[in-house]
């Protein structure tokens, strides 16, 4: 009896992390694209397409499409699936993946001053994306961003009486630099 030597894909290699299963389900008919939100923000944005890639194996593409990164989870797609397919859970799947592979998200995320941190822990409790976390520095607890996890909504910022967090396009000067523009 001759053995069977099967050669495991990139899309097998997904479906084995948690989430990952339903890519196989997934009928590519858009419906997940005609619901969500990011396309307005970047029209690349395609689960569609980066789904086609890990068929074909372009691990090294999936790992850098931006799609990967800029899904929230909110689930606006899912109620319309016809497959009932969570695409969050795939797309956190790849991220996973891309994680293990050394890749880093690219968004821009906020940083924390920890000289001006309370540790009151108001940016732990509104960030939606479970990215702010309360942890020790020294004798007091300051708040640290996961940068892979964060997606730049700007909660945090909004909820810090100290000011703390900011940088890049959340830094307080920019902000009212535009606030003055529009007025």
């Amino acid at each position: 009896m001759q053995e069977e030597i099967r050669l495991t894909t990139f899309a097998d290699e997904v479906a084995r992390v948690p989430g990952g299963k339903s890519l196989q389900m997934c009928y590519a008919c858009g419906t997940c694209v005609s619901r969500c939100i990011i396309p307005w923000r970047d029209p690349a944005y395609n689960p569609r397409r980066v789904f086609h890639k890990v068929i074909l194996g372009m691990r090294h593409e999936v790992f850098e499409d931006m799609t990967l990164w800029n899904c929230t989870a909110c689930d606006l797609c899912y109620p319309a699936c016809p497959q009932q397919i969570h695409i969050s859970e795939v797309i956190g799947a790849l991220r996973q993946l891309a994680l293990e592979a050394g890749y880093t998200s690219p968004l821009e995320t906020v940083t924390v001053d920890p000289i001006l941190c309370s540790g009151c822990g108001n940016c732990v409790e509104v960030c939606p994306y479970d990215a702010l976390h309360l942890t020790s520095w020294g004798s007091m607890r300051i708040s640290t961003v996961d940068h892979n996890r964060c997606m730049g909504c700007g909660n945090c910022v909004a909820a810090c009486p100290n000011k703390a967090i900011g940088g890049g396009s959340f830094a307080d000067q920019p902000i009212r630099e535009q606030l003055t523009q529009i007025l």
